[in-house]
């Protein structure tokens, strides 16, 4: 077998096995302790990016400010999610970001 697949070969491979589950995913996790946990890691993302936002807009004279750094949390957890077969794995910016 070959040392290295060419790109996003495993990925797809990993689509297409998990393709018939889905549905059964989706249908699973509509649930009060699924929902609760959503919720809960919703927030716990999005304090973090309200809080460094304010740091960095004071800290880039407001290039950067809560906004930005909320959709951006935001567009990486879902590319993060949708590419890394795990998608409840926390992505945030932390302090020494700001040093």
């Amino acid at each position: 077998p070959p040392l290295f697949e060419s790109p996003l070969k495993g990925i797809r491979r990993d689509y297409k096995m998990r393709l018939p589950f889905y549905k059964s995913d989706i249908a699973d996790g509509l649930n009060a302790q699924c929902l609760a946990a959503t919720m809960f890691l919703f927030f716990a993302c999005l304090a973090p990016a309200v809080g460094f936002g304010s740091l960095f807009g004071m800290a880039t004279n407001g290039a950067i400010g809560t906004m930005e750094m909320v959709s951006s949390t935001a567009m990486c957890g879902v590319l993060y999610a949708l590419t890394s077969a795990q998608p409840l794995t926390i992505i945030g910016s932390t302090g020494p970001v700001l040093a």
